[in-house]
This record gives C-alpha cells, structure tokens and sequence, in this order.
C-alpha cells in the first residue's frame, strides 16, 4: 500500500474514467489522511508543524497584497502552489509519525522510502519503454491517462516524448527520473539493493531519460558526480571494494551506452537526447537551452518592483508574458529580497533531514539539484521532484521534534557513512 502511495502522490497521474477525471495522487492523499485520520490529528496539533505552516501563510499573505495593488496581474498560482507545499510537507509529517509508530528511526524511514521510490521510477520506466516499442500499449495506457487540451505535447502522438503512468513528462518527468539515478548510487553504496538491481535500474531508468527528456540526463550525469565527491569527503569508508565495482561500472556504461544505443535507436533520437553532450561546449551551446534560459532573465529597472515584486507568479516584471525561469517567477511574486529570504526558509527547512540523517550526501545533492533546475522552471514548486523534497522535508520536521530518538540522532557526528 505504501508504495502504491508514493507511485500515486509522487506521479499523479490524470486518469479518464468515462469523461470523468480522477487525480491519482489526490485520491491516494486523501485515502491516506482518512485512513490514518488520527496520526492527522496528531500532527495539526505539532508546534513545529504548525510554525511552518504558518511561515507558508506568510508568504501567501504578501502575495495577495499585491496582487490587489496589482489588479491587472490578479491570478492566485502562487497561493495554489504554497497550498499544495503545505499538503506535502503535511503528508511528509503524517507519514513520519507512522513510520515512528512502526519503531524505525529516520535513517530506516528513508532506506524504506527510497528504495519504494526508486522502484516505482524503474517500473514507470519500464512502461515508457514498452510504449515505445509495442504502440498498441502505449494507446492502451494513453486511453485511461488525461490529456489536457492547452498541452504542448500530445502523448499519443508525439514519437519521443513518452511519460507512462504519469501526469505529464518532458522536463519535469526527466528531472525526476534522473535523480533517481542518484539514489540508486546512495542505495548501493549503503547495501541497501543488490549490484544486479542496480545495474539493471540505472540502465532502465536511464534508457527511458531518451524518450523523456534530455533535463534528467544532464542532472543524473551531475548528480552522481556530485554525490561521489561528497560522499567521499563525508564517509569513514572511503576504500572499498564495492565502491571500486561501482565507479567501474559507471564508467562502463558512459562508454558502452552510445554504441548500444545506436544499434537499437534511431539517430534521429540519439542526435536530439544526448549527441550534445558528447560534444562538450559546443554540443551545450547548439542545442540551445542554455540560452534561452539566460533570456528569461530580464530585470526590470524599477527597482520598487525589484524589491516589492509584482504579485503575480509569471517571471516578467512588465506583466506582458509568462517566463518558466522559477526563480525570476518568485522575483515578480515576492520581490528580491523576500524570494531570497523563502529560499533561506527551504535551506533551514531541509536542514532538518541533514541533521537526523546519515544520507547527508545525497541530501544535499538532492537539495544542490533542486536550485540548480529552479533556473530553469519552478520545479521547487511544482512537478514530482517538488513532492519528493517537500515531503522529504516534512519528515525531517517531525523526527526531529515528534521522535524519541531525535536528541541521540541530533549529537554532531563526524566521517559517517553518509
């Protein structure tokens, strides 16, 4: 049921039963708090909960006020997406107290989660690569998915953008998707997952990163790189064997996976998902995303605006149009200085899990990787990487106020196997 939960919360798949349309991760949120009304209770009655919900209502608050001084611009996302943090952060808590209930410490918590997790990405990419090479499945499962009618992309239709079981793909999916490839390092380096399940979900996932999106590949490349330089400056076991097969056969599959590819792909896929990164600056430069989001970025001169902000969650100062970048988004919502000081917010926030936990490296990989993709789009908002952390986060708030091993877990601790 657990993992039934997070496949359902994490990629919320829009499903159309009969022209009736019935949203998988609410439905499963919802079951979840009915279910464990209690634990709900339970955890609406946490101070520490409670602060941070408020902090959210904060925000929300300031927003609305300019949204009023700015009529032209009056939309309510930003209080939407706030809403839909503070459920994750709530689910996150709730989850915890029932974990602690079933007597596992945060470390136990997560192990479980992540390797649940990391399941439903390889299950999810394994349908996207059976869509790809049996059509009739891919209509099957696009026949019970939503379709939005305003979507730039059509699932059906579109030959190299496939999602699965889920809500919607391109960037989001593919950010997701490849920092999953992250955790399956942390999962093999902690002996958590066997060599041969990691082998054959790394491949998996990152295979299905072709039909994707080429964001999950660029952040998996990254990601693991990142997390091996932190996890060797913060482990005590810095030498071992499994580390050795590990980066063996990381460099195994950068080297082996273009030739194999081209035997089973078209060039035509392979020119468009990952060409470019053999080329090095080149490749990065022609293939253009670089800098279109380098143009997102245009500041106004007005600076009551740059420090007030305009209300609205669009990304352009003039409210002419609507920008992805999700950090020049949260300028025009906030202002400069209180965007910045909600960003410190999530900081404070996620060093809630790094102090309790001994998955430091990949926390804070997975935090690195969440600013680094808001220049791109608000994926700290929004999408299915947004619902890991924030529920991550809630976690991490309730075992470090709610859980009876929060002061043994809490002692600063130095070279753990982190």
């Amino acid at each position: 049921m657990l993992t039934l939960l997070l496949y359902l919360y994490l990629l919320s798949p829009y499903f159309d039963v009969g022209g009736m349309l019935i949203h998988g991760g609410m439905i499963a949120t919802f079951l979840f708090f009915v279910v464990q009304y209690r634990l709900l209770i339970n955890s609406l009655q946490q101070v520490s909960l409670l602060i941070t919900l408020i902090g959210l209502c904060l925000f929300c608050l300031y927003n609305l006020i300019l949204i009023i001084v700015y009529m032209e611009a009056f939309s309510t996302s930003f209080q939407n997406y706030m809403i839909q943090v503070g459920v994750y952060i709530l689910l996150g808590f709730v989850l915890a107290l029932y974990l602690i209930d079933k007597a596992l410490d945060l470390d136990q918590a997560l192990t479980l989660c992540f390797r649940l997790i990391t399941f439903v990405v390889f299950i999810n990419a394994i349908i996207i690569l059976v869509e790809y090479h049996f059509p009739p499945f891919r209509q099957l499962v696009e026949s019970v998915l939503y379709q939005q009618e305003n979507s730039n992309i059509n699932y059906l239709t579109r030959e190299y953008r496939l999602r699965g079981i889920a809500s919607g793909g391109a960037a989001n999916l593919s950010l997701f998707h490849g920092m999953v490839l992250v955790l399956l390092q942390a999962l093999y380096i902690k002996r958590k997952i066997s060599f041969l399940y990691f082998i054959v979900a790394s491949v998996t996932i990152f295979t299905s990163l072709l039909f994707i999106g080429r964001t999950g590949i660029v952040v998996g490349f990254i990601g693991i790189v990142l997390f091996h330089l932190f996890n060797l400056m913060l482990s005590q076991h810095q030498a071992s064997l499994r580390r050795i097969i590990l980066y063996i056969s990381i460099s195994a599959i950068v080297v082996i996976a273009p030739p194999m590819f081209a035997i089973f792909f078209p060039d035509s896929l392979l020119g468009y998902s990952i060409s470019f990164l053999y080329e090095g600056a080149d490749g990065i430069r022609q293939e253009g995303t670089v800098t279109t989001v380098a143009s997102m970025f245009d500041m106004t001169a007005h600076w009551t605006k740059l420090v007030f902000g305009v209300g609205a969650h669009g990304g352009d100062f003039s409210l002419q149009r609507h920008v992805d970048a999700g950090y020049m988004r949260m300028f025009t919502a906030l202002g400069i200085p209180l965007a910045v000081l909600f960003y410190l917010l999530i900081g404070y926030l996620a060093r809630f899990v790094l102090m309790m936990t001994h998955y430091k490296s990949l926390w804070i990989v997975i935090m690195i990787i969440m600013f680094i993709a808001e220049i791109k789009e608000p994926f700290i908002f929004k999408g299915y990487s947004a619902r890991l952390m924030w529920m991550l986060i809630g976690m991490g708030i309730c075992y470090t106020f709610c859980s009876p091993l929060s002061d043994e877990k809490a002692q600063p601790t130095l070279k753990k196997d982190a």
